[in-house]
């Protein structure tokens, strides 16, 4: 039924490919980077609250 050799390795590769894209999008859709995206926030904050406090020593000195 396959004639072509390489057609015996691009099939798996089609297929992960297909799975990682219906992965990706459920993530997207039904929103599971949403802990990603909370932890950014909170990194962020504590950045801006030592960039504060930096800025506020040397405002003292």
């Amino acid at each position: 039924m396959i004639y072509r050799k390489w057609s015996l390795l691009t099939m798996p590769a089609v297929i992960l490919s297909g799975l990682g894209a219906i992965v990706l999008t459920q993530n997207f859709v039904f929103g599971a980077n949403e802990k990603f995206v909370q932890n950014i926030k909170q990194e962020g904050e504590m950045l801006r609250q030592q960039d504060r406090a930096k800025m506020a020593l040397e405002k003292a000195a």
